[in-house]
């Protein structure tokens, strides 16, 4: 019984299989079919579905290409956006640069100044509030060594006195020393971009200015290729707009390879109704060498399922058999049993049959000796009042 039951498991794995491969099959024959001219075929309704199968044919390169477009705009567009940042990034470091030449060249330039013997008024002006600020600074930085070198002799209470003063000139001086530097900052920034005085150019002031003025040239072309990049992006954007893809490029990718999905599956149907009316109609005229092997080949394999599903049927009939046998080898033992419980219950009743028989002649013996049931109650003549037989 289990070798019948794996056999028919493994026919039953054969008859898909082959099912599966009939379906591929018909589909193959009609995707065959379907680059053939629609002139050739035999019905009006497979005509209408080689037209069917161009149409949808037709709209799958379209998806596809879709969903390059979408990719590649979306790849464009990232790459627009890191060129972007790393341009602002280098405006920026060039821009933190130059904030630091700028105070090298109110240096220069500060240098510059204390070399000429008549300079302008204007650099007087800007110069002399700086010859200040710098003596003020040198006093202070003056005073502060002389206090470290009396602390390092000795005497506490000195040490306790000029150590305060010590800590508090130290506080000041970083402060003046920032605001000393913040001072040439903004005396090179108005070097930066203003004409130079003959004297102050041969003073080097000319050369300090140089890779100011070199990085300044750099980032106004970096701001050119971002404005340049941003409009790119712009046009990416608009076209991802276009595309239905600007809100979730994602999304749209998932809607169009859905419908790509959609149609391939309504070609495979196509395909296989296209391949199944073709071979139900081949009395038609149509011969075809390539379409015939296709035919031929569903053939065998539908004749090889008939085989399996014959053999199946015997293979159940098998199991039936043994089924009702076992079932009919119950019934007898069941009839067997029967059978003896019918002779014993028969020996039984013969036995009940004997004692109802000696106990009906025992009463009729009985009913001799007992007389009339009327006058079992009656004293005999003679007998005295009272007494009790």
């Amino acid at each position: 019984m289990d070798t019948y039951k794996r056999t028919i498991n493994e026919l039953q794995r054969g008859i898909e299989k082959n099912t599966s491969e009939v379906h591929l099959c018909l589909r193959k024959l009609g995707e065959y079919l379907s680059y053939q001219k629609a002139g050739a075929l035999a019905t009006p309704e497979m005509k209408e579905l080689h037209k069917r199968i161009q149409d949808l044919r037709h709209q799958l390169p379209e998806s596809r290409q879709l969903v390059k477009k979408i990719l590649q705009s979306v790849t464009r567009s990232e790459e627009l956006e890191r060129e972007i940042r790393n341009r602002k990034a280098r405006i920026a470091e060039l821009a933190e640069r130059n904030q630091e030449i700028c105070e090298a060249i109110g240096r220069a330039a500060y240098t510059a100044y204390k070399s000429l013997k008549a300079p302008r008024e204007e650099y007087r002006e800007l110069f002399e509030p700086l010859r200040r600020q710098e003596q003020e600074l040198e006093e202070l930085e003056a005073e502060y060594d002389e206090l470290q070198a009396h602390t390092k002799e000795g005497k506490f209470f000195r040490i306790f006195r000029e150590t305060g003063r010590s800590l508090f000139l130290k506080g000041i001086l970083s402060l003046r020393r920032k605001a000393v530097g913040k001072s040439f900052h903004e005396v090179g920034r108005r070097f930066c971009n203003s004409e130079l005085d003959p004297e102050l150019k041969a003073g080097g002031l000319r050369e300090a200015l140089a890779p100011y003025e070199a990085n300044e040239k750099t980032i106004d072309t970096l701001h050119r290729e971002t404005g340049k990049l941003g409009e790119d992006k712009e046009r990416m954007w608009n076209e991802l707009k276009t595309l239905g893809a600007d809100k979730s490029h994602q999304k749209r990718v998932r809607e169009i390879e859905t419908e790509i999905q959609r149609i391939e599956g309504q070609l495979h149907d196509a395909f296989e109704a296209l391949g199944s009316l073709f071979r139900g109609t081949r009395s038609g005229g149509y011969t075809d060498v390539e379409a015939s092997s296709i035919v031929k080949q569903i053939e065998e394999i539908e004749l090889q399922n008939r085989k399996n599903r014959k053999q199946i049927e015997r293979l159940k009939a098998a199991m039936r058999i043994d089924s009702i046998r076992d079932q009919l080898g119950n019934v007898a033992d069941r009839i067997s049993k029967l059978e003896a419980d019918i002779e014993s219950r028969q020996r039984e009743i013969d036995t009940l049959r004997v004692q109802l028989s000696e106990g009906q002649k025992e009463i009729q013996q009985l009913q001799k000796v007992r007389g009339s049931e009327q006058t079992l109650l009656q004293y005999p003549k003679g007998a005295a009042q009272g007494e009790k037989s």
